[in-house]
């Protein structure tokens, strides 16, 4: 979704990485891939297509920031989901100064490694919702098909709070909070659909590279397929001229 995303080649990394160690992977393959690492590291040093937010996660660590006037300092923010989203927002979170960060997740031991790891704390899965009565800003990253925050525990979440704003960030799909939540007072209910328009600034600061990124991943794939070319066209040794291992 974002022009530039670093989670895309962490995925693909991890995939080729499962693959090569089933022993699924060849020379010619393992090539391409190094290859196409490679290509992404020099369009990161010689671009600037990956500067600012350019995933899900920053880009609503981004909105974040924006609510509360660029200063995350004093806020409270629990992340739901532990995931590679999940803690992509802490890892920003942290880098943009936010003090007070909860993690929650399904598995206990992933939320404490996590926040430990950020100087956060832990929140156990089934207490989220108490927890939320002092929290600022919730992060929904949880990777469940069923919606975990409903309507109606919302709203007896903000009796509980006495109506004081709650800004919920849901970048789940699917998503993690009731849609209907939006309606009730105090409540300020953001998703993917909402972070579109961050997106679409980012990508227009970022068209400008894209020329460049298609001109080095062309002459990488150029180089790399000569290289394949000369290598499958080779001959093999036993049959080029002048030499021969066959029995005579």
């Amino acid at each position: 979704m974002v022009l530039g995303e670093t989670e895309i080649t962490g995925q693909v990394k991890t995939a080729y990485e499962a693959a090569r160690a089933a022993h699924l992977t060849g020379r010619v393959l393992n090539r391409v891939f190094q290859k196409a690492f490679q290509t992404v590291k020099e369009i990161r040093t010689q671009t600037s297509i990956g500067h600012g937010a350019t995933s899900v996660g920053s880009v609503a660590v981004e909105l974040a920031e924006r609510i509360f006037r660029h200063d995350l300092s004093q806020q409270k923010i629990i992340i739901i989901g532990a995931g590679q989203m999940g803690e992509t927002c802490i890892r920003h979170l942290a880098k943009k100064g936010a003090r007070s960060i909860l993690v929650s997740n399904r598995s206990f031991e992933r939320a404490v490694e996590l926040a430990r790891e950020f100087g956060g704390e832990a929140v156990r899965f089934e207490e989220c919702l108490q927890t939320m009565t002092d929290v600022d800003i919730v992060v929904a990253a949880a990777g469940c098909p069923n919606t975990l925050l409903r309507r109606a525990d919302v709203e007896n979440l903000m009796r509980r709070r006495k109506n004081r704003p709650l800004f919920l960030i849901d970048i789940a799909v699917p998503r993690n909070i009731d849609a209907g939540v939006h309606s009730l007072e105090g409540v300020y209910l953001y998703n993917i659909d909402d972070l579109q328009a961050l997106v679409r600034e980012n990508v227009r600061s970022r068209q400008q590279d894209l020329a460049k990124c298609d001109q080095i991943i062309d002459a990488r794939a150029s180089e790399l397929m000569a290289k394949l070319s000369l290598k499958i066209e080779k001959p093999p040794l036993f049959l080029r001229p002048g030499l021969s291992f066959l029995p005579t």
